[in-house]
């Protein structure tokens, strides 16, 4: 089941937490939440520019407050600036220049991954950082995300997954030669593979 919030202000986005944080999980193997918005360190904004810690959108799902997904992976991937900083890429070669780019940023509070068990956060940046988005294709990390989980659902585990994730996205570049790094956290007990739905494989082998 897939669900999708657009243009939420920061307290709808904790409402819509609380909203999912309430429901019966039980029916269903994980939780996946995925939030595209401006960022600053450890924090997202709504569209009124208001904040929502990280850590505040991760813990509505503990074993404590939602019972149902009690040793059940919860995966959110976080696509948001987490500073106004830019990395230096180091050149290595290159086969030309990516001009279509802009930041998804805003600037500062701190973030730490929950202690909880069973938790994956995807951040599409490390602290500190801006994210790069491609005003035509997108965003690299989404981008690359997407791209990557139809190419190796299900034969990968999701950690090894974002891992390529990584190295795809570290090599990009735009034309001052700024560079990103996503930041996979977890505290998963186990491995977490992504099975293909039979109407996307049917869909997929037909193309």
């Amino acid at each position: 089941m897939v669900e999708i919030k657009n243009d939420l202000p920061a307290a709808d986005m904790k409402k819509t937490m609380e909203e999912y944080r309430s429901k019966d999980h039980q029916p269903y193997d994980c939780f996946v939440c995925c939030i595209l918005t401006h960022g600053r360190k450890g924090v997202m904004c709504g569209t009124d520019d208001k904040e929502v810690a990280i850590r505040e959108i991760a813990s509505y799902f503990s074993a404590s407050r939602c019972p149902s997904l009690q040793k059940k992976p919860k995966v959110f991937f976080i696509q948001a600036c987490q500073g106004s900083e830019k990395q230096d890429g180091v050149t290595v070669e290159e086969d030309g220049f990516i001009t279509l780019v802009e930041e998804d940023a805003v600037r500062a509070t701190r973030f730490t991954i929950p202690d909880e068990a069973d938790f994956l956060l995807g951040m599409a940046t490390v602290e500190g950082y801006v994210s790069f988005r491609h005003v035509v294709e997108g965003t690299w990390y989404i981008q690359s995300l997407c791209d990557n989980l139809e190419e190796y659902c299900p034969s990968e585990d999701l950690l090894s997954i974002l891992t390529i994730v990584n190295r795809d996205v570290s090599e990009k570049t735009d034309r001052n030669f700024k560079t990103q790094m996503p930041q996979p956290s977890y505290t998963l007990r186990k491995k977490l593979y992504f099975p293909v739905a039979k109407s996307f494989a049917d869909s997929k082998n037909s193309s």
